[in-house]
């Protein structure tokens, strides 16, 4: 499957094994990299929503729509040609989808499915192999899918989507929703694999109506051990694991069958609770009444993560939200319907209830703003309306309906706002959280080193008390928390007792290993009002790094950079870009198969060296740092910032061997170590493979000439020169640490050394070098 999308790696060590673990598209780190956040990405390109799109269907076959009405049933494409923003594509599979949006819509306005590679294998367009294009039936606004599902995005896996004029043998058929499919692609940006099993959920026969479309069957409902009983209201449509079913029916089982009071704990090993109450969550608050909460097992999907061993329903489909038969929806909506137990067993547990509701009041605040809501529906409707105007035979519904469907939606929002901000449960305000942060060894945000214990400290005040704090931790980018209980007693590095101030240790981990965390608090309230930090936990919360231990390998180092080259030096395409030198202090040969060079501390493998790559005894090996891989030689897969960034060496068995800062860059100018190889790093004439101690002309070394005195020295010492004026003066100590640099020196001039340890110092003017002791 082929992926165009931009993708963070990331080095995962646990227990002393590494292995490389991509970030899917989806998951990121924050910019001070304390935070780990999955979802609420602006989409683009193809899906940008800012944009109409265009697609333009040709088929070839002159009764090309009596063939796609007698594919319908079968699910089976005919060929087209289809240009897609002006890109052509000579062959896709086209297909009708769809089930009450195709036999409802006499127009011809049909839903269409397009297969980008079903006819030509690892076609693409942007990374997607299948695009959805939705007719809006039951949505004479054309608002509600691309609406809701920008929302969801926020904090759920749910689809891209966008508008689209379509197009068909040049006939305008009017603007479509343009949905992402969730399919393989959809998978690989919201989950760190796609190696487990993807269902939709669909009850394959029986009556129709709400409750009728499989609830009780196919909305995760336990029946039975044999999993070949969940085969009629599943249809897989993808799986990489041997028992795909097995998943699905160990989830559904503990989901129906254990205690409430332990429903968290043990379920939570099989199910992503979490997520499932933010899915629910968004199909009560929005009103989805074409979702899982109102039929059940009808136009959601499931999918079993092999990763963390957990299933994970997935929100599909929005046309139909914000009807105005949800708008009066309880906000607990089916939590006595025991044929939804997403609702009736996760709403029933008080702890579960309670997470629910702190999830309800983070969307609340985000997304039912009446002043913000308005303008985002505003804004779509000033882009669709003339799309929409232009519609004429093939429309479902009229340009007169459209206009009106607008202010029935925003009305229909305003009595779901009305309905939680009425609520006496949601209105309950929960413990309020801040400063929460971690430290080891005492201090603050400094990173542990391999099986040390990190503190977590954080601030909690309730008016009504606080009854409970939990810390709950994970390794790992994916998976289920460990809890523990928090404290403000004084006796867990929590300041003074009764101070608000709480605290509380993780375990130490092996070098290398990611720790998530999050914290909890409960309101003394009666009730157990429920509040996280960060507000959208699970799915966003803090992040620390295991120290990676340094590499018994020092004989290599970074010894000069240029992140702005104009006219310094060409790679052998002429083209001047960044580069990084290395040099090797040794009088061996050093071998770099399987080594790494990074700008990323949570991507240190980014750039790895070929099998063969060698560095010679005092030699010297430059990459050029160009994004350019397909050039021959060293080409690193990233850029170096002229505003300054960090660089790591790594060697095989991912160990720290080199690393440096560096901050703003002057054009064509070298950040060198020196003296070479060993000193600190300065901005000098560039010295590319080559040492970076400079040479003086012979005109030059002929005319410098200077003297230090007195020598032994204590509180000072004078420079005396003739000839040539001394600039870039430059003082090491007895290791080759530079202490001290003078741009000019005037002749006699006397420099204090009082703060100086006694030792021997290295005084440096171009190529010559004078020693002084100095004595205490």
């Amino acid at each position: 499957m082929k992926h165009v999308f931009l993708f963070v790696a990331a080095v995962t060590l646990v227990c002393g094994q590494s292995s490389a673990q991509n970030l899917p598209f989806y998951m990121r780190f924050s910019d001070d990299h304390k935070r780990l956040i999955t979802g609420n990405i602006e989409s683009s390109n193809v899906f940008d929503e800012s944009v109409i799109h265009t697609f333009d269907l040709t088929f070839s076959q002159s009764d090309y729509l009596a063939q796609l009405a007698a594919g319908y049933s079968a699910k089976k494409d005919i060929i087209a040609t289809l240009v897609i923003d002006g890109k052509k594509f000579d062959t896709v599979g086209v297909r009708y989808k769809g089930m009450t949006s195709y036999s409802r819509s006499p127009t011809g306005k049909k839903s269409l499915n397009i297969t980008m590679n079903g006819m030509v294998k690892g076609q693409d367009y942007q990374g997607y192999e299948t695009f959805n294009l939705n007719n809006a039936y039951e949505d004479p606004s054309s608002l509600r899918e691309v609406n809701y599902l920008s929302h969801n995005r926020h904090h759920i896996p749910a689809a891209k989507a966008a508008f689209a004029r379509v197009t068909v043998n040049k006939e305008y058929w009017g603007l479509y929703s343009l949905v992402q499919g969730l399919d393989g692609e959809f998978i690989n940006e919201w989950f760190l694999s796609n190696d487990g099993t993807r269902w939709r959920a669909e009850r394959s026969s029986g009556a129709g109506g709400p409750g009728g479309f499989g609830a009780g069957t196919s909305s995760i409902n336990f029946l039975g051990t044999d999993t070949t009983l969940y085969k009629p209201h599943y249809t897989l449509k993808n799986s990489k694991m041997e028992n795909p079913w097995n998943g699905l029916m160990v989830a559904a089982q503990a989901l129906n069958q254990p205690a409430l009071d332990r429903m968290y704990d043990t379920l939570n090993k099989v199910m992503d609770v979490d997520r499932a109450l933010w899915f629910i969550a968004h199909e009560i608050m929005f009103g989805d009444d074409d979702g899982y909460i109102n039929k059940g097992g009808m136009d959601y999907y499931v999918y079993f993560d092999k990763e963390t061993n957990r299933l994970v329903p997935l929100e599909y489909d929005g046309n139909s939200v914000m009807s105005s038969m949800a708008a009066s929806w309880s906000i607990f909506n089916k939590e006595t319907d025991t044929k939804f137990p997403l609702s009736s067993r996760l709403l029933k547990t008080p702890e579960l209830r309670q997470r629910y509701l702190a999830h309800a009041r983070v969307m609340f605040d985000e997304y039912f703003d009446k002043t913000k809501l308005d303008a985002k529906l505003n804004v779509y409707y000033n882009l669709i309306d003339s799309s929409v105007k232009a519609e004429t035979t093939k429309r479902i519904y009229t340009y007169a309906q459209f206009q009106a469907a607008k202010t029935e939606l925003i009305n229909l929002f305003n009595t779901r706002r009305n309905t939680y901000s009425n609520n006496l449960e949601f209105k309950r305000v929960g413990p309020s959280i801040a400063e929460v942060s971690f430290s080891s060894d005492g201090i603050k945000d400094r990173s542990p080193d391999a099986n040390q214990s990190v503190t977590v400290n954080t601030t909690v005040t309730s008016s009504s008390g606080v009854k409970e704090v939990k810390l709950y931790y994970s390794t790992g980018f994916d998976g289920s928390f460990n809890r523990t209980i928090m404290f403000d007693d004084g006796m867990h590095n929590d300041g003074i007792a009764n101070d608000g101030i709480f605290g509380a240790s993780i375990p130490g981990f092996g070098e290398g290993t990611y720790v998530r965390y999050y914290v909890e608090a409960t309101a003394n309230d009666g009730v157990g009002t429920i509040s996280y930090m960060p507000l959208g936990a699970e799915h966003d919360v803090y992040i620390y790094r295991v120290n990676i231990g340094k590499s018994n390998i020092t004989d290599v180092v970074i010894n000069e950079i240029m992140a702005s080259n104009a006219t310094t030096i060409a790679d052998q395409d002429g083209e001047f870009d960044d580069w990084i030198e290395l040099y090797n202090l040794s009088s061996n040969t050093i071998d770099l198969s399987g080594w790494s060079i990074s700008d990323n501390p949570d991507n240190l493998t980014k750039f790895t060296f070929a099998n063969g790559t060698t560095i010679a005894p005092n030699g010297y090996l430059s990459i050029w740092a160009d994004e350019d891989g397909l050039q021959s030689g060293l080409h690193a897969n990233f850029k170096l910032s002229a505003a300054g960034e960090n660089l790591y060496l790594i060697d095989k068995d991912i160990k720290i061997v080199d690393s440096m800062s560096f901050g703003q860059q002057i054009t064509d100018k070298g950040f060198a170590r020196v003296p070479n190889g060993l000193g600190n790093f300065i901005i000098q004439e560039p010295t590319y493979n080559k040492s970076n101690d400079i040479v003086l002309t012979v005109k030059e070394q002929s005319n410098l000439e200077f003297k230090v005195y007195p020598n032994p020295a204590k509180n000072f010492i004078i420079i005396g020169y003739s000839g040539v004026a001394l600039k870039n003066i430059d003082v090491f100590n007895s290791v080759g640490t530079k202490i001290a640099r003078y741009d000019s020196i005037g002749n006699g001039e006397k420099i204090n050394t009082d703060t100086w340890a006694p030792g021997m110092y290295v005084i440096k003017a171009g190529a010559i070098s004078k020693k002084v002791m100095i004595v205490k």
